[in-house]
């Protein structure tokens, strides 16, 4: 699976939350289907959110903040992103494999 692809569809179609903070609100409301991570978030931030996702899967991005940033369609790096609803995207998909 293109997780980028996935990923873009995703925030053309459904519901994301992009950054830390947002990420971890999406989480504690109990929206948040699926966190993506990007590979060289600071490990104290990668730490809290592993602590708050009890039973969100955690999906870590093969590139880094400013790649996952791009892949958002943002000029700026980009920690994480939740996805709360996945829109025609199959992203959910990759907590399975």
């Amino acid at each position: 699976m293109d997780i980028s692809k996935e990923l873009k569809i995703a925030m053309s179609t459904g519901k994301v939350e992009i950054g830390f903070k947002t990420s971890l609100k999406a989480i504690n409301n109990k929206k948040a289907k699926l966190i993506i991570v990007a590979s060289n978030i600071p490990e104290k931030m990668k730490s809290k959110i592993e602590a708050k996702c009890n039973n969100v899967p955690i999906y870590i991005f093969p590139g880094t903040s400013w790649e996952l940033g791009s892949v958002c369609g943002r000029p700026h790096m980009v920690s994480t992103v939740a996805i709360i609803d996945p829109g025609e995207s199959s992203i959910l998909k990759i907590k399975e494999g």
